[in-house]
């Protein structure tokens, strides 16, 4: 972000072979944010992964103590909107979701990041929640999302390290 002003969403997933990093484009609308999370779903399914993580740039709104969230506003379009990066964790064993608050200058290049903040993982929804299956693929199917995946141009990469 130092050089850049933006962050790459990243997707980094752990298997049982070691770890992968999935990256797509940038996320510039909706269709591209969407096409991102089913691929990390089909990564997910196709590849058995056992816990994931998605690292972001988001707008998000909080609802203000005592009063409900607008749900009808977008965050991109709300006056009361936070930029963050989001840290979107997942496994069987339950979810967790940090903000890092994004500071910027006057002029709108990145400064810093301010300290992260939980999000409790029950307030969580949208379309990057549910991110792993719902119970385990068989072999079968895992292959035929591989082969899917390389055909949409999807690369994966396998990262060292644990």
């Amino acid at each position: 972000m130092k050089t850049s002003g933006f962050l790459a969403p990243i997707m980094r997933a752990s298997t049982d072979q070691g770890l992968i990093l999935f990256s797509p484009d940038r996320l510039s609308d909706t269709g591209a944010k969407d096409d991102f999370a089913n691929k990390v779903r089909l990564i997910t399914a196709s590849y058995g992964v056992s816990a994931v993580v998605l690292i972001l740039e988001s707008w998000i709104t909080k609802a203000k103590a005592g009063e409900k969230l607008d749900t009808e506003t977008p965050p991109s379009e709300s006056h009361d909107r936070e930029e963050v990066v989001v840290l979107i964790g997942q496994a069987p064993q339950g979810n967790i979701t940090h903000l890092l608050p994004i500071h910027r200058l006057g002029n709108g290049k990145f400064w810093n990041l301010g300290d992260a903040q939980e999000m409790a993982a029950d307030s969580f929804e949208g379309r990057f929640a549910g991110l792993l299956p719902p119970k385990p693929v068989d072999e079968k199917t895992r292959q035929m999302g591989r082969v899917l995946l390389e055909a949409m141009g999807v690369k994966i990469g396998k990262s060292e390290g644990k």
